[in-house]
């Protein structure tokens, strides 16, 4: 299967250039590493200026919280069928963004379902809708990749009937059935969707009776998302759990150290650090010329014998 384009963007100037690069990284690490072993299905994930995404490229868009129903989610341009992504600022807008593309890329149409046995008594087999995040949702779910809160997933096996590791984290612990503010919606014999609700306990409530028979243009996914409007600003706005706060502390230790590492190296390279020990590589099998340092800091050409294989330690002056 070709791998889809995502272009991660903002219409919200509290979004900076670097935070959508950090983010895009780690959606990107997601997909590849975590999501696409289990669902065979890829993405390149870059982050761009709203005017600059490519051809080709499917905006995510971080925008300001919007107060009408239904503007954030998966959507399609009513002029061309050109999909985009919409989700709202907050605290852990990555959370946000990494449920709604991890949602498109298992089930691009926002249509698919899989079968199987009803939770609710005299149903029997319904279509559940192939979700696989909103089953796992919540942020006590979530994962941190370098630092940046991820979406929880379920595996395939969420929608079969043996009870395996039925999420990425493992917080989904039986088949169909979703954990803490997990959602899981099918579409029974007649002709209406319901509902699997659980708490913040996991207590579980079924609601149903929605009818999609007059959402007119509207795809599945989105008169799903309608059931709960304000699921992606609950993501965006979640309180970090004490597990993503240590993973981002950690994560900026890394990158300060990394900063310092490769910075002091590429100064030393531009002749800009001072008295910084560089143990030098063996002699290459020829003749070469080189300089080294003289007493008084001055250099002075000399020749390099093949012989000189071992490796000698130079103390460089700026």
């Amino acid at each position: 299967m070709l791998p889809s384009y995502v272009a991660l963007t903002a219409l919200t100037d509290r979004v900076r250039s670097d935070d959508l690069a950090v983010v895009a990284a780690a959606l990107q690490t997601q997909v590849m590493r975590d999501f696409a072993p289990e669902w065979g299905a890829g993405a390149v994930v870059g982050a761009f200026a709203f005017d600059a995404i490519p051809a080709g490229y499917t905006p995510l868009i971080v925008q300001d919280t919007m107060e009408a129903d239904g503007v954030n989610g998966f959507h399609r341009t009513r002029g061309d069928d050109t999909p985009y992504i919409v989700v709202p600022y907050g605290p852990n807008w990555s959370l946000a963004a990494s449920h709604e593309l991890l949602r498109m890329l298992a089930n691009p149409t926002g249509s698919a379902r899989r079968p199987g046995p009803s939770r609710m008594p005299g149903q029997g087999t319904v279509e559940y809708l192939v979700d696989v995040c909103a089953p796992c949702q919540d942020v006590s779910a979530a994962y941190a990749i370098d630092g940046v809160p991820v979406s929880d997933f379920c595996t395939r096996a969420f929608f079969g009937t043996i009870t395996q590791m039925c999420s990425f984290t493992g917080a989904l612990r039986a088949p169909l059935e979703p954990a803490s503010n997990g959602v899981v919606t099918w579409l029974a014999d007649d002709a209406l969707l319901y509902q699997a609700r659980a708490d913040r306990q996991g207590r579980i409530q079924v609601r149903g009776g929605f009818s999609p028979a007059n959402r007119a243009k509207m795809l599945l996914r989105e008169l799903v998302d309608m059931l709960t409007p304000d699921r992606l600003s609950l993501l965006s706005n979640a309180s970090r759990t004490n597990r993503l706060v240590e993973a981002e502390e950690n994560a900026r230790r890394v990158r300060f150290a990394n900063m310092t590492r490769f910075h002091e190296d590429i100064a030393w390279r531009f002749g800009h650090a001072s008295a910084i020990e560089v143990t030098a590589e063996p002699a290459p099998r020829r003749q070469v010329k080189g300089t080294k340092v003289g007493p008084t800091g001055g250099t002075e050409q000399i020749k390099t014998r093949p012989s000189e294989e071992a490796s000698r330690t130079v103390r460089t002056a700026s």
